[in-house]
């Protein structure tokens, strides 16, 4: 009985394939699409960064093991993007952020795919709806001196680490970690959004030359990005679409994965970047 049971376990556990990466990819591409139409009709900017612009750069489209897409706009698109979708996403999709989706965590909004599952490694607990998703990135002003930007890295720092504690607490093996994200973990979600909303409003009059997204804390995000990869840009081609990027893309990905971006990896370091235990596409073919 028990060798039925495991066999049976075994069996029926996901298996990450080629075919399922590249299911994944084309079902994000189609939501990048829909992202691109309706910024086209309201004439909001964005960028593809990140891993999306570099698979471009190298690939002409994805990164061949990468599972995920992202788009970067300044603030001001951003909110309006968040708000034209009200009326205007295809409902195929839903616009995901913390105030759409109570039980959604993070700073940054989601496209997600409707009657799709994606359940990501160690977040099985939370209460936020899931599906596969794409990722816009808001980017703010933030402070040029060098202490008033410590003070904001700091406050940002916390509240991600508020935000995230829910996760956190379930998934760090060391005791300290552990014992931190659990004392975050009693305060509300809530307090986390709100000193994000703090910081992004405290220097929101401000014209400065770099801007970051506050809710991710990366260490090249923590020392921001020209606002003129925002604002200087030209189009490029992505899996045949072609999308807006920064157009010292050569300075963007150099910020992000140093000179040598254009050589690829080794294969034992081709990881995914948000791997998960189970992926359901629906009625995707």
């Amino acid at each position: 009985m028990k060798e039925n049971t495991e066999s049976k376990t075994e069996k029926n556990k996901f298996v990450y394939t080629p075919e399922v990466i590249r299911r994944l990819q084309l079902i994000e591409l189609e939501m990048l699409k829909e992202l691109a139409r309706i910024c086209r009709k309201y004439q909001i900017s964005y960028i593809i960064e990140s891993g999306t612009l570099l698979g471009a750069v190298r690939h002409g489209g994805f990164i061949p093991w990468d599972d995920d897409l992202d788009v970067r706009m300044l603030r001001k698109e951003y909110d309006r993007f968040c708000e034209v979708c009200r009326e205007e996403l295809n409902p195929d999709y839903f616009l995901q952020t913390y105030r759409t989706d109570p039980g959604y965590r993070w700073g940054y909004a989601r496209i997600l795919k409707n009657g799709t599952v994606y359940k990501r490694k160690g977040q099985h607990k939370m209460t936020a709806r899931n599906g596969v998703f794409i990722d816009i990135f808001p980017d703010d002003n933030m402070p040029e001196g060098r202490f008033s930007n410590r003070i904001c890295t700091c406050i940002s720092w916390l509240c991600r680490k508020l935000l995230y504690s829910e996760v956190g607490v379930l998934n760090r093996k060391k005791f300290i970690s552990w014992l931190g994200f659990s004392f975050l973990n009693l305060f509300p979600k809530e307090w986390g959004h709100r000193g994000m909303e703090y910081i992004v409003k405290r220097y929101q009059g401000m014209d400065t030359a770099r801007v970051r997204c506050f809710a991710w804390g990366s260490e090249a995000e923590a020392l921001g990005i020209l606002k003129k990869w925002h604002t200087e840009t030209e189009n490029i081609r992505f899996e045949g679409l072609t999308v807006p990027a920064p157009k010292d893309r050569n300075g963007f990905l150099i910020h992000f994965f140093g000179k040598d971006y254009m050589t690829p990896p080794p294969k034992e370091k081709r990881v995914l970047g948000h791997p998960a235990d189970y992926i359901d596409f629906g009625d995707e073919g």
